[in-house]
């Protein structure tokens, strides 16, 4: 738990694989002290997407809507 969101462990129902969700709130409006610009969360999705190393986490889905988005990683 953070200042801008939460990571929780999931599981996916299929596979029974566990994942990272990593739950951030964007900011409502601009300036807002509350949640995450956009065009940060973003760039954390666009390098995460580019990045194939074992030593960091991939980046297997992602969700959004207008209130949170929630990036889905490995555990």
């Amino acid at each position: 738990s953070g200042h801008f969101g939460v990571v929780k462990r999931c599981r996916e129902r299929r596979s029974g694989s566990f994942f990272a969700a990593k739950l951030v709130k964007p900011q409502r409006c601009r300036g807002s002290r509350w949640g995450l610009e956009m065009a940060q969360v973003e760039r954390e999705v666009a390098i995460l997407r580019q990045l194939h190393h074992p030593n960091i986490m991939r980046l297997h889905d992602l969700f959004a809507s207008r209130t949170e988005m929630v990036l889905i990683l490995e555990l």
